[in-house]
């Protein structure tokens, strides 16, 4: 019995001795794996700040208010940085309702805390581009560094990615870790990407990089499983698309063709387009050497003498390739009619971004340009979804508001009307109005009167230099005017002269300003920088309203019990022509004169 116990004992002492052994086993496998735990924290520390460094010239944050109540806090990269401005992509979340529709909220003050910690400005240049992305702009800063997209980078599933974001509040740079969803292929309902990275509502619009520093794409935060983000090559082409229509924009139609072309051929391949695939109708009328002011096709081949029929049986007809598409888009979201042919110099007459004072204005005339000109705004109509524009043109500002924080436009009513002979307001329109600065910022129509065509716009802003209207004769004057699409200044210097108006309203007067239908609405000032006049178009001489009479209707409008209701005006209508855009086409000055082509009422 006792040999038993002996033995018993003895298998117990084993037991035990075993159990050691494996406690301490357990021991040395916990530390090497908090070893390793350690390792790999220091080594995606020294990694995190490796690409914190890397990028940190590149990441900035945004806050969006209505108000003094903030609405969203978002991340951005640099995408563009030059001395004329700096563009920052970010998620549209920025500045949009949080439904899944995202509407655009046009009242939004947009902050953009820079990585030197520096506030500023900033406002929307694109918002409708696809995959819910924005890009916002402001003013140049040399601290900046710009990011690029690979277009043929390829994301492996065990690829190790660091989402980036920088906070509106601190200034910090922050990070998270994550590797792409388990299968490369899934994506959400709007063909975004997945990763495992855990982000918060602020790292929308942040950057996704590889352990290499190559940005993999831009994270959009949903509350779902798995972060969303735009994969680089996608990004790149919205991008670029987006340059092509600023480059547009900028040349104000002038050096459409070569423009364009140039962004064509040098991206053909990319977009799927080949330069061969281009009709030889589309080759033959292409040029780049376009006539100023006017969106031109040129051709050396000379054209013959037609009469009317022969004229539209010979002329191409207006292609639909690739390129002509993308023209037509553009020309319709301006509100332009489209061309019926192709014919060699054609241009858009009667266009919106036309500029005028081209000539040298007199050092008195310059020094009151450049005092008045940050008076001096452009506005522009839309349809309900600013899908479509209705009509641009120029505004003063009269007086600021200090208890509702809103400037006052004083404008041209032909903004608003459905025509211009036709006292009818265009329904569901809405407007914008561009700053000295460029920035956009939405308008509200406060009040109208038709039979004067003036029109009241008000915008949440804090005007420092409003003009002034005076009733005094002027000789010399000075008009001045805005262009919507590049924010241009410009100026022009004439005389009041004793001419007769056509148009209808009999208390209009006339000067030898020579402005173009960007300038209507602009002020006419006197030389000490008083209003003295509204601005209208004309091809013979440049009507205007005196001040005289503009400062009756504002007090009508002042004294009106409701705002809008003032444009209700008992006087006899007038009408307020404005030159109709359209394309001539150079064939149709060698056709026999039987019908006169181009139209002077706006419909």
């Amino acid at each position: 019995m006792v040999r038993v116990k002996r033995r018993a004992r003895g298998s117990n002492g084993q037991q035990e001795n075993r159990k050691r052994v494996k406690e301490v086993s357990s021991m040395f496998s916990e530390c090497k794996d908090m070893a390793e735990n350690i390792k790999q924290k220091l080594y995606w520390k020294k990694l995190s700040q490796e690409l914190a460094t890397k990028f940190f010239a590149s990441i900035v944050s945004l806050a969006s208010f209505d108000g003094e109540k903030l609405h969203y806090e978002s991340t951005g990269v640099v995408v563009e940085n030059s001395l004329r401005n700096t563009c920052i992509l970010t998620s549209s979340a920025l500045v949009s309702t949080s439904d899944p529709e995202r509407r655009f909220i046009y009242r939004l003050k947009i902050k953009l805390r820079l990585p030197n910690n520096q506030v500023v400005d900033g406002w929307i240049q694109h918002y409708d581009l696809p995959f819910s992305m924005v890009v916002v702009v402001t003013g140049y800063s040399p601290d900046l560094r710009t990011v690029c997209f690979s277009n043929s980078l390829q994301v492996q599933r065990n690829t190790h990615l660091l989402a980036l974001k920088r906070c509106f509040k601190s200034g910090k740079l922050m990070q998270t870790h994550g590797v792409p969803s388990d299968d490369p292929s899934k994506s959400d309902s709007k063909g975004s990407m997945l990763s495992t990275c855990k982000i918060t509502m602020d790292g929308s619009g942040g950057p996704l990089v590889d352990l290499d520093g190559n940005i993999v794409g831009i994270n959009d935060y949903h509350d779902q499983e798995g972060t969303p983000y735009v994969q680089g090559n996608k990004i790149d082409e919205c991008l670029r698309v987006a340059r092509i229509r600023d480059e547009v924009q900028r040349h104000c139609w002038q050096n459409f063709t070569s423009a364009f072309k140039r962004h064509w051929e040098g991206s053909s391949n990319e977009n799927g387009y080949s330069g061969e695939s281009e009709s030889k109708n589309q080759k033959q009328f292409l040029s780049s050497n376009p006539e100023p002011q006017a969106l031109e096709f040129t051709e050396d081949v000379p054209t013959p003498e037609l009469i009317e029929d022969e004229h539209k049986r010979i002329l191409l007809p207006w292609p639909s390739d690739g390129f002509t598409k993308m023209v037509n888009a553009l020309l319709d979201k301006d509100g332009y009619p489209l061309p019926a042919y192709a014919d060699g110099g054609m241009r858009l007459e009667g266009h919106f971004e036309e500029e005028f004072g081209r000539d040298n204005l007199s050092e008195p005339a310059r020094k009151i340009a450049l005092k008045m000109s940050r008076s001096v705004v452009a506005l522009a109509s839309f349809s309900h979804d600013f899908k479509k524009r209705h009509f641009a043109c120029t505004g003063v500002c009269i007086d600021f508001d200090g208890s509702t924080s809103t400037t006052r436009v004083l404008t041209s009513a032909s903004l608003v009307r459905t025509s211009g002979d036709e006292n009818e307001l265009f329904d569901n329109l809405k407007i914008r109005v561009c700053l000295p600065s460029n920035e956009c910022i939405e308008g509200n129509l406060e009040n109208f009167d038709f039979c004067y065509n003036v029109a009241i716009i008000s915008f949440p802003f804090r005007c420092n230099r409003t003009a002034m209207l005076v009733d005094a004769p002027q000789t010399e004057v000075l008009a001045l005017g805005r262009v919507f699409k590049t924010g241009n200044s410009m100026a022009t210097e004439g005389s009041v002269i004793s001419k007769e108006c056509k148009i209808g309203c009999k208390e209009l007067k006339i000067s030898t300003c020579k402005i173009t239908k960007a300038g209507i609405g602009g002020p006419l000032l006197d030389f000490k920088g008083n209003v003295v006049g509204m601005n209208f178009y004309d091809t013979e001489g440049t009507p205007y309203l005196p001040s005289k009479i503009i400062l009756k209707v504002l007090r009508r409008f002042d004294n009106a019990e409701r705002p809008v209701a003032a444009g209700m005006t008992e006087e006899p209508n007038s009408s307020w022509p404005v030159l109709k855009p359209y394309w001539h086409y150079p064939s149709e000055s060698k056709i026999e004169p039987k019908v006169k082509v181009v139209h002077h009422i706006l419909d």
